[in-house]
């Protein structure tokens, strides 16, 4: 467990005064109903993810649906990119399926999208809410300045995974930024596919009104629907799809066609 904090503190950047996860939290979780996933290279832990037991009202009548709530991932900077991620992930899934638990949520800057594609169209979760400056105006560690939007995702283990989407074509002229285009029943928005070097590029005060731009889009289309894929494109873009959120529970089970070009 101190390990993870050790780890959990290296990849986030954190300065004095931004707080950490400590191991007496991490143990109590563990004991608790709630799960550390470590990843280890030999004798060294090179990632971790950790959740807790959360529950949903149910409707009328019904039970609560108990789920975790992943609130982490992490893994070290020199691992990245190979392949970790996904097995914590995996691991985590095992551990819930042992317990009888087929819900794992958890929530990510929609705007980070190679976590994006990662969470929809690796593991199949779907986008459920959009919760803007989730925790505060400014986030921490190597994150200060940036916003705390977020998107909350919801990977339900028991129905089949989705197969992963084409990237749409481009339309007459190319895309534009923050625009909705309509494919059908969906809807598609593009956004910077590196949103981090977009912001040193071109400036704190540009990134902030187009962050804010793609946000407000972003509500609106979640109201009814959910985003279900983010692949990347030509050109440093990435694209949304948005679906009719009937469409998205109604069908569980029917693979989804994607994007179409």
């Amino acid at each position: 467990m101190a390990d993870c904090v050790a780890l959990y503190e290296r990849v986030m950047g954190l300065r004095a005064g931004d707080g950490s996860l400590n191991p007496r939290l991490l143990t109590a979780l563990q004991d608790n109903s709630g799960l550390v996933v470590g990843a280890y290279l030999g004798e060294a832990l090179v990632g971790f993810t950790f959740s807790f037991l959360a529950r949903e009202q149910g409707a009328r009548g019904q039970g609560a649906r108990l789920y975790q709530y992943s609130q982490l991932a992490v893994v070290a900077p020199e691992r990245q990119g190979l392949g970790i991620g996904r097995l914590l992930k995996l691991g985590q899934r095992d551990r819930c399926l042992a317990e009888g638990t087929t819900l794992i949520r958890w929530a990510y800057d929609p705007l980070q999208t190679r976590n994006a594609h990662f969470n929809l169209d690796v593991l199949g979760a779907v986008v459920e809410a959009y919760k803007p400056a989730m925790y505060g105006t400014s986030g921490f560690g190597a994150a200060a300045g940036e916003s705390t939007d977020r998107f909350i995702v919801s990977w339900h283990l028991d129905t089949p995974a989705r197969p992963q989407a084409p990237a749409p074509g481009p339309p007459p002229g190319g895309w534009d930024i923050g625009r909705v285009y309509d494919d059908g029943d969906d809807r598609i928005v593009v956004l910077p596919d590196d949103w981090r070097r977009l912001r040193a590029d071109a400036g704190p005060e540009h990134a902030a009104r187009l962050r804010g731009r793609l946000t407000e889009t972003f509500a609106r289309l979640l109201a009814d629907r959910t985003a279900v894929s983010c692949v990347r494109l030509p050109g440093s873009l990435a694209a949304y799809r948005f679906i009719p959120r009937a469409a998205a529970h109604g069908t569980a089970s029917r693979p989804s066609t994607g994007l179409t070009r």
